[in-house]
């Protein structure tokens, strides 16, 4: 699994989470995928991409995450 801008399916900037398929994933799943690979809380993963808890469960609801906090997450897998 990975979080990348070298994708076609990435466009602007705004990175696309790739599952350990190499599929492009939608972001919800992906979070909480990124997540539970890290064994991090919504908490935790919230305070390591500089953002509220209540804006990851945003994320793993479905709301669109912000490149930069997508881009913390490349760094973490």
């Amino acid at each position: 699994m990975r979080v990348t801008c070298n994708h076609s399916a990435s466009s602007y900037g705004q990175p696309v989470i790739l599952g350990d398929d190499g599929k492009v994933m939608d972001y919800a799943p992906g979070i909480k995928a990124i997540r539970a690979k890290l064994k991090l809380s919504t908490q935790q993963l919230a305070d390591k991409c500089g953002v509220s808890r209540r804006t990851v469960e945003g994320w793993e609801s479905g709301r669109m995450p912000e490149a930069a906090p997508l881009n913390v997450m490349s760094t973490l897998v």
